[in-house]
């Protein structure tokens, strides 16, 4: 409130109204005058005075009224209504202070007393003021935080599905403890069609929370479209991480790798509850508990990229959690637990396992927010790959810049790779990249990748490493040849592998050539290329011949440690 008010004087006797009207002025303020209640509303509309001295028994509308009128037209806006009347009966005050009145003083008017009354009006006037400006500044600030949330919520939803996997088989279920999420789901398909999943899960809540995982979504959907293992995916978002965020906002995740073909999975688990493979019985057939730490607290060195190995043959499904479903709490403070969790995912036909799960967690909350960020992801794992399953798809948008038909590119890559590169580079996606760098076609992307995965695997695997793949048949075989072959790679000493590519023109036609050799001591191709692919109880065998059906020509050499194909382009 300024140092000089407007006081607005009502009085219907003039001597009164002059007296008051001169002492105010002589206290420095300005008056405004009314001489009955209906002028004294009228005027505190169209002046807006700070402060209003009404008399009580005026002719056409009294004093009582007026303050009533006045309080009833600006109910947000308090302006201090003091009564200067004759009338000394509690009942008068009474009344006075029902209808709106803030003080009472008797007449004849005690002017120092008054003086006194309007300091005192004034001081409760003034913080009357600041609480007015601070509620509007905070409703600015309000107004303004809830725009710069909507954008942000805009933003992070863009950024975290904007190379999302939508597909009937993947389902995920987010509950916010606030109006972010910092937990994200993410699902992609990497070149060979296989499926690529993420439940990253930031420290905290919120927005901070939901900043702190926006690092991982480049990561992961630029690395899975280039073809790498979850397990170099998992290696760069912990040195993503690491590099961007303090120390205390690290970042729990589960990662997983689904071949739907071949029905494998490779699962990495750092901090988050264990994710679960649930037959359709209920019956929990497998479960990952965390063997890593969170992404973000070690450094490249001491980082454990290792994955673990699954091979369905019952259809099931496959639960990921971030700690939220878990550490859900009703009113009595008890959690929902990993134990009651699984006996909902036991108790309930596999059709309605999903809903049951996520209508028992609500149920257990009893209406109370959650504490933290809650999410589950369900992916339906077939023993038959149906019709519509998720694969790759390309249209005019996503393809690179050809160059003209009249005068296409001519390049050849060679590369020699010792044990030290064979340990530590994930090949084929370099190879994919490279290739995306010479403005390949992306509509061969995902049959090239497959082609290269299977030739240099077989040139690792039996050529260099010497792995049978006699040990892929029984129940638990292709987990023991995935962890010989880890061992095997580990303690590798010895071995070239060279592989060479090539884009040239052959009867007519642009063709891809490759060629892959290793110094190992060769295989039976003779036997593993005449492998129908339809034949898909086979554990092994089956990938050259798909090579072979991808392929114009598919050429061995020597002993079986050299192999060329020859992709058609155009």
């Amino acid at each position: 409130m300024p140092k000089q008010l407007k006081i607005l004087v009502v009085d219907d006797t003039e001597p009164n109204l002059l007296l008051v009207s001169k002492f105010i002025n002589k206290l420095g303020h300005q008056t405004v005058q009314a001489r009955n209640g209906l002028e004294a509303v009228e005027k505190f509309s169209e002046e807006s005075p700070d402060l209003v001295l009404m008399d009580v028994m005026m002719p056409e509308m009294d004093g009582y009224e007026a303050t009533a009128r006045i309080r009833e037209l600006y109910p947000n806006k308090w302006v201090p209504i003091m009564f200067l009347t004759a009338k000394s009966h509690d009942a008068d005050h009474v009344k006075g202070i029902q209808v709106g009145g803030d003080d009472y003083i008797t007449k004849p008017v005690n002017l120092v007393i008054l003086e006194a009354r309007i300091k005192a009006v004034t001081r409760i006037a003034e913080l009357q003021r600041q609480i007015v400006e601070n509620a509007e500044q905070l409703e600015i600030y309000r107004d303004e935080n809830e725009r710069e949330l909507e954008l942000a919520k805009h933003l992070i939803q863009k950024i975290t599905h904007y190379d999302y996997l939508e597909h009937h088989s993947i389902q995920l279920w987010n509950k916010p403890a606030q109006h972010f999420s910092g937990d994200i789901f993410l699902a992609a398909l990497t070149p060979a069609d296989e499926i690529h999943l993420l439940l990253a899960d930031g420290t905290g809540h919120g927005l901070s929370a939901a900043l702190n995982v926006i690092p991982v979504v480049e990561v992961f959907y630029g690395m899975t479209s280039k073809g790498f293992a979850i397990s170099s995916i998992a290696q760069e978002l912990n040195r993503k991480i690491k590099q961007l965020m303090p120390i205390e906002r690290f970042v729990a995740a589960t990662l997983v790798s689904i071949n739907l073909s071949d029905r494998i999975m490779h699962v990495w688990n750092g901090g988050n509850p264990p994710a679960l493979f649930v037959d359709e019985k209920g019956v929990v057939q497998r479960s990952w508990k965390s063997t890593h730490p969170a992404l973000g607290i070690f450094s490249d060195a001491e980082f454990d990229a290792g994955t673990e190995l699954f091979h369905w043959s019952e259809p099931g499904q496959l639960y990921m959690f971030s700690d939220g479903p878990i550490e859900a709490q009703n009113a009595s403070g008890e959690e929902f637990g990993l134990e009651r969790l699984t006996q909902v995912l036991a108790s309930n036909p596999v059709e309605q396992r999903y809903e049951q799960l996520i209508a028992a967690i609500d149920s257990h909350m009893e209406g109370l927010p959650a504490h933290d960020d809650i999410s589950i992801g369900l992916i339906r794992c077939p023993v038959n790959v149906p019709e519509d399953s998720p694969r790759q798809e390309t249209d005019g948008t996503q393809q690179a810049i050809l160059p003209t038909t009249d005068c296409p590119l001519r390049w050849k890559l060679s590369l020699r790779l010792t044990p030290s590169e064979l340990k530590t580079i994930d090949v084929v996606p370099m190879l994919l990249a490279w290739m995306d760098q010479m403005h390949f076609n992306t509509n061969h992307r995902g049959q090239v990748f497959l082609i290269f995965t299977e030739l240099f695997n077989n040139a690792l695997d039996h050529g260099i490493l010497e792995i049978d793949s006699s040990l892929k048949n029984g129940p638990d075989g292709l987990e023991l040849y995935f962890e010989q072959r880890r061992l095997k790679l580990a303690d590798l000493q010895h071995g070239i592998l060279e592989i060479e590519i090539e884009r040239l023109r052959q009867h007519h036609h642009e063709n891809l050539r490759m060629r892959i050799k290793d110094n190992g001591n060769g295989f039976d191709y003779k036997s593993i290329t005449s492998t129908n692919i339809s034949d898909s109880t086979r554990p092994s065998g089956r990938g050259l011949a798909l090579v072979k059906s991808l392929c114009s020509r598919l050429e061995f050499s020597g002993n079986g440690n050299e192999v060329t194909v020859y992709y058609t382009l155009a």
